[in-house]
């Protein structure tokens, strides 16, 4: 299944039968598709029983923040990451899509909005293990514009997608 464009931002799911005993966890595939990037750049086995319902709520609640939304990609995304993972204090998820089966590979995917539209923007990085954090200097940031309209789209569709799941 492929919902949006992947030209711009689309979520492809599909449930692989081969990697499944039975329909416990719809093991398969789920793949972002960010200005015609693909995320993750290798095929990662997601449980997509937890992984879609995860991204249907992240989706749900984007944060609108204009100044945020405004700021140059490298600058927004830094900020985002910054949020998500503070050096001190919790941890704040409110931009951050990223699902798990992505995380595991250090690819990561924030949206934040401005009212009217939605900006969706995704890496690779580099883990740094003794550092306990990812390396955000000269990183390859893809970026994606959708309405709202789109985006409700998209949740409407992820939606269907799990109810049929059960």
């Amino acid at each position: 299944m492929i919902l949006g464009n992947p030209y711009t931002f689309s979520i492809i799911a599909q449930t692989i039968d081969e990697w499944n005993i039975n329909d416990a966890f719809r093991n398969g595939i789920l793949i972002f598709c960010v200005d015609g990037h693909i995320y993750p750049e290798e095929i990662v086995n997601a449980t997509l029983n937890c992984e879609i319902p995860f991204l249907r709520r992240a989706l749900k609640n984007l944060t609108t923040d204009t100044s945020l939304y405004n700021k140059p990609k490298e600058i927004a995304f830094s900020e985002m990451y910054d949020i998500t993972f503070p050096e001190e204090g919790d941890n704040d998820y409110r931009f951050d899509i990223t699902p798990e089966a992505f995380s595991d590979k250090n690819y990561l995917v924030f949206a934040v909005g401005n009212g009217i539209n939605i900006r969706v923007l995704a890496s690779k990085l580099r883990y740094i293990k003794q550092e306990s954090k990812h390396e955000l200097t000269d990183i390859n940031i893809s970026e994606a514009f959708i309405s709202l309209d789109e985006l409700k789209r998209l949740i409407t569709r992820l939606d269907t997608w799990e109810k049929d799941l059960k």
